[in-house]
């Protein structure tokens, strides 16, 4: 009888290391917000540096309501996504609950330090090149997220992005008075954010039934 109990312990220990091992292993779910964000963000870089650049002639006026609009928009299309995930199988495992919190905490660190960069320009005199810090702090959190990416999933792919991210942290600073670090951010956030974001999409489970 102490046999057969042990052996049915057993087997459910097995069992619960066996469902946690598949947890800790389950494909990652943000890919579709990556996408998301790094396309916006791709495309609204591109038309930044269009507009300063003079090769659409809006004026320098419509930048802040771009951006402004910007977040309005990518804050709907995350609201969003974020229904879309909520049937997929493995949403609750710990890569993706660490993923969760992770990149809003990235994004709501970069719309706070836009904010003070807007106060500190309109009410504190600091000159309105620094806008283009937003780059490099932009992309420094990004390459931070995408190396928590790649160390809770260990899908070593994802530090291809967060090297990416880096690299753009470096060209953005290096060039952060020319108009050219608005070019390099696009390309930054298409092949370092939206591309990888597709890839990671690939990866994950179908919904559930």
């Amino acid at each position: 009888m102490n046999t057969d109990r042990k052996t049915t312990a057993s087997a459910d220990l097995a069992y619960l290391r066996e469902m946690a091992e598949a947890g800790a292993k389950a494909p990652l779910l943000g890919g579709r917000f990556m996408a998301w964000w790094g396309g916006l963000a791709s495309l609204t870089f591109l038309t930044h540096w269009a507009i300063v650049a003079g090769i659409l002639p809006l004026g320098w006026g419509v930048l802040l309501p771009m951006w402004i609009g910007f977040m309005v928009v990518g804050s709907l299309g995350q609201f969003l996504l974020v229904r879309t995930v909520r049937r997929k199988p493995g949403a609750g495992s710990m890569g993706n609950r660490v993923q969760g919190a992770v990149w809003p905490s990235v994004g709501a660190a970069l719309m706070a330090y836009f904010f003070g960069v807007l106060a500190g320009v309109y009410v504190g005199g600091l000159p309105a090149v620094f806008f283009n810090s937003m780059l490099a702090v932009g992309f420094a959190g990004y390459g931070m997220g995408w190396m928590v990416d790649a160390l809770i999933s260990r899908q070593r792919m994802l530090l291809i992005p967060a090297i990416m991210s880096f690299a753009a942290t470096f060209a953005c600073a290096a060039l952060m008075m020319t108009v050219e670090t608005y070019l390099v951010a696009s390309a930054g956030m298409f092949l370092g954010t939206f591309l990888p974001g597709l890839w990671v999409m690939t990866r994950e489970p179908k919904d559930l039934v």
